[in-house]
């Protein structure tokens, strides 16, 4: 038990410092993409990369925002003892539309730089495990309702 707890602590505060790294990125966004353009595309004479990329990163923290948001109540719900409860199902549905989102933007993003094509698969997968976990978490809920008036 005194593990369960420390590992959803750590989960909740990591969760929590997620969502303020998002929101400290979508400030320093301009530099970073400006740093990685100097450092990585101009040297080489690539075609710049700055309001592509800077478009992508600006789409892309909505969803994640969304996301951090979404597991932070799922991790609340989960710390309460309340695992298998109609919210939970919802968090994870809005967290696989989040992780599909972010593919979706990163297809644009793909067509100039291909290794975010990589970026777009990897959201993707991670979309559809957590699809499968919504519905595993479904069926538990319909077989605890079941049980819970069965005598």
């Amino acid at each position: 038990m005194k593990n369960k707890n420390i590992s959803l602590a750590i989960s909740s505060a990591l969760t929590k410092v997620g969502f303020v790294l998002i929101i400290i990125c979508c400030f320093v966004a301009p530099w970073l993409v400006s740093f990685y353009e100097q450092s990585y595309i101009i040297p080489y004479g690539i075609d710049s990369v700055y309001i592509p990329l800077l478009i992508t990163l600006y789409c892309a923290a909505v969803p994640a925002l969304i996301l951090t948001i979404a597991l932070d109540r799922l991790l609340t719900n989960i710390k309460k003892g309340n695992a298998f409860i109609k919210q939970n199902v919802t968090c994870l549905r809005v967290i696989s539309y989040c992780c599909f989102a972010a593919s979706l933007i990163f297809i644009y993003f793909g067509f100039i730089r291909h290794f975010a094509l990589f970026i777009v698969v990897a959201a993707a997968f991670f979309g559809l495990i957590l699809r499968v976990i919504k519905n595993v978490f479904e069926q538990a809920i319909e077989i605890r309702e079941e049980n819970d008036f069965t005598i």
